[in-house]
């Protein structure tokens, strides 16, 4: 039978002496040191150090990765995000045509100035470039300007801008290259308060620092028009009754022409038909004429026909019933011809020889204006005109002013004279005493204009 050996037992002495209570709180002292041993260990430092053992230990693969990602996203930003910003920021500008001028100096060229403005976000430097000017499509879903091809090629020269920038396009001799697109662009200008105008240039060329790039500009932008030269007019006339013998003409003044633009015509010097309906009863010409914004007031010079207006008065009139009824007289004018040292200018003539161009005048101001002119045209050099004769010659009927007479005799009664001389002296007599009323008349009011004027 086995038998089962066990140690001593405890004695009682021992378990009292465990059972101390300085022997308890010693345990306790020590479970409580290895607590808070455990709570102070730096647990983020080690997770530290493993990242730092990390990167020690595998350097060289992080650094691959950063090369490839680099390889991957530095064309990527150097070829496709750079660039697409550039076309969004040329994309955006709104070239505003600020002020410029045309002058119109040859049959196939003119001279050319023009200030706009860029905006960008960068200082960048732009390249000398070619510009080109289009008339745009009537129809923008069939563009067919590039195939008209541009009307002028303007040569910008470099630019630095940086944030709101003025570009200044200096004066320059630029070719006609489009007779027929520039006719048709200039049409437009003349009749609208803006008109499109169509900006291309194939290559622009941008330096943002070391950088350099290449975008296209395509660009319609707004230009303010003529208006159809709106508010059109007569500032003043004077007839001058008979012509002026030293240049056969019998009216002068200033028009008034406003530009209602931002852009300076050089025209030279222009012509005008005077009409009224269709009847042509006038030629006017103005010398080195530049409409400059805003209103411009020309001399002009010419001769009004007279002599056309009776035979064709039932036209006239006819022509003049809405205007009459407002106390008005409505003419036109229509370009005749557009002379630039000694040249015609085809692609203004094109333009300015089809536009009737209304000017309403006051027919007092008007009936006035003749009667002053026949007034003060009595002498001519040192050979008086009588008046009644000159209005005959004028107005190209004088037999009909003398059979008017004929049938008064001195005593002013109507009536068939039986002696030739008799009659002969009643027709000068009426004639004296009819210029002498006409005259009072005439200079009374001649009086109330004067004092209108005061």
């Amino acid at each position: 039978m086995a038998t089962t050996t066990t140690g001593p037992p405890e004695s009682s002495a021992a378990k009292v002496a465990d059972a101390r209570p300085e022997n308890v709180l010693d345990d306790a002292s020590s479970v409580d040191d290895g607590v808070h041993e455990k709570q102070d260990a730096p647990v983020g430092a080690s997770k530290w150090q493993k990242v730092k053992q990390h990167f020690r230990r595998f350097w060289w693969a992080h650094l691959i990765a950063v090369i490839i990602l680099l390889a991957i996203l530095l064309p990527i930003i150097f070829k496709v995000i750079i660039p697409a910003i550039i076309r969004n920021v040329v994309k955006s500008q709104e070239l505003p045509v600020i002020s410029g001028a045309l002058n119109f100096t040859a049959p196939t060229h003119l001279n050319m100035s023009m200030d706009t403005s860029l905006d960008t976000p960068l200082g960048v430097k732009i390249d000398p470039l070619a510009l080109s000017l289009y008339q745009p499509p009537a129809d923008p879903d069939h563009d067919d300007s590039d195939a008209k091809g541009p009307f002028l090629t303007l040569q910008m020269p470099e630019q630095h801008v940086h944030h709101l920038t003025n570009v200044s396009i200096p004066e320059q001799t630029v070719q006609v290259v489009n007779q027929t697109q520039i006719t048709a662009w200039f049409n437009q200008f003349f009749d609208n308060e803006t008109v499109d105008l169509r900006l291309k240039a194939d290559q622009l060329s941008a330096h943002l620092g070391a950088l350099h790039y290449d975008v296209s500009l395509d660009k319609t932008v707004k230009v303010p028009g003529l208006n159809y030269l709106a508010g059109f007019g007569v500032q003043d006339m004077q007839f001058t009754i008979p012509p002026d013998p030293a240049t056969g003409y019998n009216l002068r003044g200033h028009l008034l022409i406003p530009n209602a633009g931002v852009i300076t015509l050089g025209l030279g010097n222009v012509s005008f038909n005077i009409l009224a309906g269709d009847v042509n009863l006038g030629l006017v010409h103005l010398y080195d004429l530049d409409l400059r914004p805003g209103n411009n007031t020309p001399y002009f010079e010419g001769e009004f026909y007279f002599d056309q207006l009776v035979p064709n008065l039932a036209a006239v009139l006819a022509s003049q019933q809405a205007a009459l009824a407002d106390g008005v007289v409505e003419l036109h004018s229509r370009g005749n011809a557009t002379v630039n040292y000694g040249r015609h200018i085809p692609y203004i003539e094109g333009v300015l020889n089809i536009k009737r161009i209304p000017m309403r005048i006051p027919l007092t101001s008007l009936l006035l204006d003749v009667v002053e002119g026949v007034l003060a045209g009595g002498m001519n050099g040192t050979q008086h005109l009588p008046l009644l004769d000159t209005l005959g010659e004028v107005l190209g009927n004088k037999t009909l002013f003398e059979q008017m007479l004929s049938h008064w005799d001195a005593a002013g009664g109507g009536g068939n004279g039986t002696a030739a001389g008799g009659a002969a002296g009643g027709k000068r007599s009426v004639m004296r005493a009819v210029g002498r009323s006409m005259r009072m008349n005439l200079f009374k009011l001649g009086l109330r204009r004067l004092r209108s004027k005061f």
